[in-house]
């Protein structure tokens, strides 16, 4: 029967499911434009991608878990030393595809997904005020277990870790209002097999404990080229039963607690008055609280001007400083920071030199004209506007022949010379500072005198 011998009800129900099917369709495209998708549920990942054994924003409360002490040993002068892992107290990630969705109740993503998600960052937070202040950290290393590589045999992912300088809670932290971050503190790759990756957090640690810094936890930043180069760890929402109950995020600290609350103490050491280019520079430090000295930092500056960052948080106590400039005054200073995180403050310049790159300068004389003695005076004299002349070359030549050494390394400013040749006789002299500057000899005669002491004799005219 043809469309014009349809009967109205059936002509009237058929538009009404065309009209059902269309809203239907319509809804489900604008949920998805939306993101009603990506929501905080079950939601697992499309299933046309690898992530598909993914599942994002798994709704689950965490478990309780308790911070472990794995080792605890008593040192020779009574001090505790103590090896914990602290479980992370909040936990999510960030992504530049949803910028101001939540993802803090589920697995922890790092990287760049081209299913949407963009850049994918971790923040992860750590109580540790289980460790005292005064407390030297030996060790302190961030662990977190890889779930799934995606790609599964993916290159290793290279990341950074940094403190975080500012609050933020695990339930509200989107891209778009995430916290301040810090310096990088931490270079780290991660592979794609299955197993536990470590970051060194010792400073960031050791920052926290000492009151250096608040402890607002950590940011782990990936590789973030438009690529798909993700890695999913397991977070604090994993369960405690079954083997993944133990991947949660962790961190191992070593310490040793010497309730050392004393500032160490610290100096650079006496310089010379006057120094090349190219000078060592040294320092020392005393740490009378126990827990002995970490690192130093060290300044300088130029003719009084503003302190410059040299060197920091350095172990060594000498270095040698480079490229200073002729007649400049440098001073330096320098403090400590101990194995507990005490630090010293700045004082003054507690160390000063001048440098001295020029040569000195120098010149002969003797009386000049013709003379009929065979022995007869030269003088020698020099200059040097920084470390001063430490002694002096004085050579000579006959008749404009080869020079011939005469005086080296001699501290006298004058001599007798004695000849039995008559001729001409040139003389040229040289300095060299206390820093081993070295006046260049130039062949040119600073002195000359005519030697005519055998018959018949020239009038001088």
């Amino acid at each position: 029967m043809g469309e014009r011998g349809r009967p109205a009800g059936a002509r009237n129900a058929l538009v009404v499911l065309i009209v059902l099917v269309a809203i239907v369709i319509v809804v489900a495209i604008a949920f998805r434009r939306v993101g009603g998708g990506r929501q905080p549920g079950i939601t697992p990942l499309p299933t046309d991608t690898p992530e598909t054994t993914v599942t994002r924003q798994v709704v689950r409360e965490p478990p309780l878990r308790e911070l472990i002490v794995l080792e605890e040993t008593q040192t020779e002068e009574g001090f505790v030393e103590r090896l914990i892992v602290v479980p992370a107290d909040a936990d999510a990630y960030i992504a530049s595809g949803w910028p101001t969705q939540n993802f803090g109740m589920g697995d922890l993503h790092l990287g760049y997904s081209l299913n949407d998600f963009g850049a994918e960052r971790i923040l992860l937070r750590f109580d540790v005020r289980d460790i005292p202040r005064g407390s030297a950290i030996e060790s302190a290393g961030l662990r977190l277990h890889v779930r799934d590589s995606i790609p599964p045999d993916d290159v290793p992912l290279a990341s950074q870790l940094r403190p975080l300088a500012s609050p933020w809670d695990e339930l509200d932290v989107t891209w778009r209002d995430g916290p301040e971050r810090g310096r990088i503190r931490e270079f780290a790759d991660v592979n794609s097999a299955r197993r536990w990756y470590e970051w060194d957090a010792t400073s960031i640690v050791r920052d926290w404990v000492s009151g250096v810094l608040e402890n607002y936890g950590m940011l782990l930043i990936g590789y973030e080229a438009v690529q798909q180069h993700e890695r999913v760890f397991y977070s604090r929402e994993t369960p405690v039963g079954g083997p993944a109950g133990q991947f949660y995020p962790q961190l191992v600290v070593e310490y040793t607690a010497y309730d050392d609350l004393e500032v160490p103490s610290s100096e650079v050491a006496r310089l010379p008055n006057y120094v090349p280019p190219d000078f060592i520079v040294s320092w020392s430090g005393e740490d009378r609280g126990g827990a002995g000295i970490a690192s130093y930092d060290v300044q300088y500056r130029v003719d009084g001007g503003e302190w410059i960052v040299w060197l920091t948080d350095v172990a060594f106590t000498s270095a040698s400083f480079e490229g200073g400039e002729n007649g400049r005054v440098y001073e330096f200073r320098v403090r400590a920071r101990d194995r507990a995180g005490n630090l010293e403050p700045f004082g003054g310049a507690e160390a000063s030199t001048t440098v001295d790159s020029e040569p000195p300068t120098s010149t002969a004389s003797c009386m000049p004209g013709v003379i009929r003695e065979r022995s007869f005076n030269v003088s020698w004299t020099g200059e040097d506007e920084g470390a001063g002349i430490l002694y002096y070359d004085v050579r000579y030549r006959i008749d404009g022949g080869e020079w011939i050494p005469w005086q080296q390394q001699t501290i006298a400013t004058s001599a007798t010379f004695t000849t039995m040749e008559d001729g001409q006789y040139d003389f040229e002299a040289r300095a060299v500072d206390q820093l081993g500057l070295e006046e260049p000899f130039t062949g040119q005669p600073q002195a000359s005198i005519t030697v005519d002491a055998r018959e018949p004799f020239t009038e001088p005219g």
